[in-house]
């Protein structure tokens, strides 16, 4: 009994140590400032309510915004890539969604980009990275997501090939401590091969 009350507190001491150390890096990844200069504007999708972006997604969306006026503000002309499919219980996908956002609130169509096939992260950025590289080989862009899923979202932007900064849209305890547990494990998964 001895033997496993040990085991169990070495598994729970890693568990906190890893989750600790996953805070860190979220906290690090937000805070890295991100340069202007870029290509592209990716953003990663989220859960729609009905054909309308839902609270994270609108998030993601709004920074973005602001990160678009920045580019033009110093004289740039981004793109944005907007990437996301149709998730079982949407009405449209997520892309098609997002850019009807965007385009309600200034941004010109053409200057929009349609991703709408991936169903996760690392599809997002594979599918996007092809799309960027056939349309501007050479690019680099920015990656726009919650703040809880950064880390992943660089990883999964490295494993891509997509040269990318990774920007945060709110911190990473934003949308509580079970989001950021849940992305935890996620890319502790992703690290594994397994998602």
């Amino acid at each position: 009994m001895h033997v496993l009350l040990t085991a169990a507190a070495l598994l729970c001491g890693y568990g906190l140590l890893w989750l600790l150390g996953f805070l860190g890096l979220a906290l690090h990844q937000i805070r890295r400032p991100v340069p202007v200069g870029r290509d592209y504007l990716v953003v990663l999708g989220a859960a729609l309510d009905g054909c309308e972006p839902g609270r994270t997604l609108a998030a993601r969306l709004d920074a973005a915004l602001e990160r678009f006026a920045a580019e033009e503000a110093a004289g740039y002309a981004p793109l944005v890539l907007v990437t996301g499919g149709k998730g079982p219980h949407e009405e449209c996908t997520e892309a098609a969604a997002m850019a009807r956002y965007l385009i309600a609130r200034g941004v010109p169509a053409a200057r929009i980009r349609r991703e709408e096939r991936a169903v996760n992260t690392t599809e997002n950025l594979r599918f996007s990275a092809a799309l960027m590289t056939a349309e501007r080989p050479g690019y680099r862009c920015t990656v726009v997501t919650s703040g809880f899923h950064t880390v992943r979202s660089a990883l999964a932007a490295r494993r891509a090939g997509a040269p990318a900064e990774v920007l945060g849209a709110d911190g990473p305890l934003a949308h509580g401590p079970y989001l950021l547990l849940r992305e935890a494990v996620g890319t502790a998964l992703a690290l594994l091969g397994r998602a």
